[in-house]
């Protein structure tokens, strides 16, 4: 599901990190128009650490743009919001995140913890985001992230890699030892990224209160995204005025208000395609458009296909 705030905890509360790999096919996109989304925006309270195995995209990470090609990693802080697109449409793009808590590398209590790991949570150490094999220190990144990778597979459950919901990958049970690889891996990754670390004193562009603003506006998006929505509405709920949350909203989605609504309301008849019998005209509806012929529309641009033949399409890649 694309819920803006990833409530859930990844991995276990022993073992907290969990590895997904997606999967975006060519010609897919979750929005319409020179950029093709993959990735909505949405933040969690764990940090990411993300491999791009194949293609090229740009990563949105709290506003700032961040290209990213096959081979290359891009660390995500936690609390941040981000998304990504592709400017290109035509390729497959594979990656894989390993998201994990703050408690995989130390308690609270420790030391460690204090010295090394508090001052990114508070914003005095600001860490690099993109890694590239140019740089030596950035390669032994990249290397030890693809060295925790190599010890996941898919469940032996599900042998259905080619999903673009990015199913999550599993230590794989022949690996003794591959926690404390995983664990290990993950604290030198750490004592890289802090050593490489900028000290600062002033976050860089909109105010925290207005980033918090925007990821109330997006909840609101997701959770009345049926309703019919005005822009004074989503401001209203963001405690902007509607000139400024436009512009803060811009700044941290790359998008308006109202084309990420109409993108968030489209993946969503997506899904109601691809699980429901429910008429066309039924999901227009429940996805808050009150005319078919408009989200017919809507969806062909979004999608590159009608929705009669999205879902014929869905229904016989399941035969």
């Amino acid at each position: 599901m694309d819920y803006t705030h990833e409530t859930y905890s990844h991995g276990t509360k022993y073992f907290p990190i969990g590895l997904h790999k997606t999967i975006v096919p060519p010609n897919y996109s979750l929005g319409s128009g020179a950029k093709y989304s993959i990735l909505y925006s949405h933040w969690h309270t764990e940090c990411e650490l993300l491999y791009l195995s194949r293609g090229e995209c740009v990563f949105v990470v709290g506003g700032e743009e961040y290209p990213l090609s096959a081979g290359e990693t891009i660390f995500i802080p936690a609390n941040v919001l981000h998304s990504a697109y592709r400017t290109s449409n035509s390729r497959e793009t594979v990656f894989y995140a390993a998201v994990f808590s703050h408690k995989l590398l130390s308690e609270p209590a420790d030391i460690v913890f204090e010295k090394y790991i508090s001052p990114s949570i508070s914003g005095e150490l600001r860490i690099n985001t993109v890694f590239r094999r140019s740089e030596p220190w950035q390669a032994d990144v990249i290397d030890l992230l693809i060295e925790i990778m190599s010890l996941y597979d898919y469940s032996p459950y599900n042998n259905d890699p080619i999903s673009w919901k990015h199913p999550e990958l599993f230590l794989k049970g022949d690996e003794y030892g591959a926690e404390i690889t995983v664990k290990a891996n993950i604290l030198r990754i750490w004592k890289i990224l802090i050593c490489h670390a900028e000290k600062t004193t002033q976050h860089k562009g909109v105010g925290r209160a207005s980033l918090e603003r925007v990821r109330l506006a997006i909840d609101f998006i997701h959770q009345h995204y049926s309703e019919q929505l005005t822009l004074e509405k989503i401001a209203s709920e963001a405690y902007m005025s509607r000139e400024y949350f436009s512009r803060v909203f811009k700044e941290q989605t790359r998008q308006t208000p109202f084309e990420y609504l109409t993108n968030y309301r489209i993946s969503r008849a997506m899904e109601l395609l691809e699980s429901s019998d429910m008429s066309i005209t039924e999901i227009a509806g429940k996805c808050g458009f009150a005319q078919t012929g408009y989200f017919s529309v809507k969806f062909s641009e979004i999608a590159g296909c009608t929705p009669s033949a999205y879902r014929k399409g869905t229904r016989r890649d399941e035969k």
